[in-house]
């Protein structure tokens, strides 16, 4: 977010973002983003998809037909699992 804000603007509004949150319900994240933001929201949605999918490596070019709530939901999909400890026989 720092990079399509500035280092500045992440700064003053980071209190309002749970990065455990983000990275556990998503769809939370993007109400967040909408309730922050407006309808600027879907700008940094974009950004912000294009970025996790390509960390994800699922890089294709975003359809516009794809909200942000589909985006991640895809993103999610592609995202190998890592088995949790107690399925390590832990």
């Amino acid at each position: 977010m720092s990079k399509i804000l500035g280092t500045d603007t992440w700064k003053a509004i980071n209190f309002f973002f749970d990065m455990r949150t983000i990275a556990r319900e998503p769809e939370e994240f993007a109400a967040l983003l909408t309730k922050v933001f407006g309808s600027t929201s879907n700008v940094l949605e974009k950004k912000i998809g294009e970025s996790i999918l390509g960390k994800v490596g699922a890089v294709q070019q975003i359809s516009s037909s794809l909200d942000f709530r589909q985006i991640l939901r895809l993103a999610k999909a592609k995202f190998p699992r890592q088995p949790l400890p107690d399925q390590l026989g832990a």
